[in-house]
């Protein structure tokens, strides 16, 4: 008789089975998977939502759980599905973050130069070595995550433009910041699932749901992931690691965790996968008082949250406003960014490309925005495109 860990889930209201001694538990387990216990899912956007405090091992529970649950639905729909096909998907739901950096998406490339990606390629070889599982299955998980799997619906279930990955945040960022928007009908969605030539397509009884999840997935991006105060907060954190970093490759010393220490000066894999949030807030917190008046200046704005400030302008104006920030007294170097919303981590949903969501009506499978009879699907996926410039409040007055 099979026996089971129960985590309960205050997302789904249930509890996440995970079967005792399988290698789903061998690697929830794993020392790489419980790092992520301590690295928080929307980097420093508690600054500005304060139940934002959820971290990336409770999303990697929550993508494997919708990946299980999807497997079931499908079942219950008359696929079927060998244990070598269905066993690297889940896995790669419950690993497919291990890459990341402290604060999440805020740091990522900025500690090491590599996208979270790319590292957690590299963090699945460590959990083999720790877990013993077989090479065979962390390289079956290793290709879906690279989407080179000879069935895309295996990694379209992971990673593609409606994935258990963004139904999981969605619903939970919306869940821990409070916001209604990313509250969709996640089970009438993952019921929809068909896979048709390998590929991964949804029933348009479930069309309701979808249209429901592309808004969802628009009114998030703006509200919470693209919030100016939460933009102003990341550009402040790489800012105090590029400084960190410059200083000490310049030979000073810093009063910070010596991972993070090896991590800066010499791109240090093994001690990366050892760094948490808290590293990064204990040293910033140290270097309130360095003699660089950078460095001290910037984790002080982190610790007391003065943080720079977010505008909107045009792209004409942004010299000015960078010799505005000069003129000031601010080395534009730490004191002036630029962002757009087209190179964020997150997005909102585009009808292009060969990722586009497809819905099977009858026998013909069309793109989710064609089967829509309004343009309202259309609407919010048009390209907005905006420019905003990051610097110092003081700047502005």
């Amino acid at each position: 008789m099979k026996k089971y860990k129960l985590l309960m889930d205050p997302v789904y209201e249930e509890f996440i089975l995970v079967e005792r001694g399988a290698p789903v538990e061998k690697v929830l387990r794993s020392s790489l998977l419980q790092r992520l216990r301590y690295v928080r899912q929307l980097g420093p956007c508690y600054l500005i939502y304060p139940g934002a405090e959820h971290t990336r091992f409770q999303h990697s529970l929550g993508v494997y759980w919708l990946v299980e649950k999807t497997f079931n639905y499908l079942k219950m729909n008359g696929y079927s599905f060998t244990e070598e096909v269905e066993l690297p998907v889940k896995l790669a739901a419950l690993t497919h973050d291990l890459g990341h950096s402290p604060f999440s998406h805020a740091l990522e490339g900025f500690i090491l130069p590599e996208s979270h990606e790319e590292l957690t390629q590299k963090a699945l070889d460590f959990v083999a070595d720790e877990t013993e599982l077989e090479k065979e299955l962390i390289e079956e998980v290793k290709k879906i995550l690279r989407k080179e799997h000879s069935q895309p619906f295996t990694y379209q279930l992971v990673s593609s433009q409606l994935d258990c990955d963004r139904l999981d945040y969605l619903r939970r960022d919306a869940f821990y910041t409070g916001v209604s928007f990313g509250r969709i009908d996640t089970n009438r969605i993952l019921v929809s699932a068909r896979i048709e030539n390998g590929e991964l397509v949804w029933s348009s009884k479930g069309f309701n749901a979808l249209e429901s999840y592309v808004m969802s997935r628009y009114q998030m991006y703006w509200t919470v992931y693209f919030h100016k105060v939460n933009l102003s907060a990341q550009v402040l954190l790489q800012k105090i690691v590029k400084r960190m970093r410059e200083l000490l490759l310049n030979g000073e010393e810093l009063p910070i965790d010596e991972s993070l220490k090896k991590c800066l000066k010499e791109n240090c894999l093994e001690e990366f996968f050892k760094l948490t949030d808290g590293h990064l807030i204990c040293s910033i917190y140290a270097l309130q008082n360095h003699k660089d008046r950078v460095i001290s200046d910037l984790s002080r704005r982190f610790v007391r949250r003065e943080l720079f400030r977010t505008v909107e302008v045009k792209p004409a104006d942004l010299l000015e406003l960078k010799e505005r920030v000069e003129k000031a007294g601010f080395t534009p170097d730490y004191y002036f960014e630029v962002v757009e919303p087209s190179k964020v981590a997150y997005s909102y949903y585009s009808p292009k490309g060969a990722e586009v969501i497809k819905v099977k009506v009858g026998e013909e499978i069309e793109e989710l925005s064609n089967v829509a009879p309004t343009d309202a699907i259309k609407a919010l996926s048009r390209e907005v495109s905006k420019t905003y410039a990051v610097v110092p409040s003081e700047v502005l007055q």
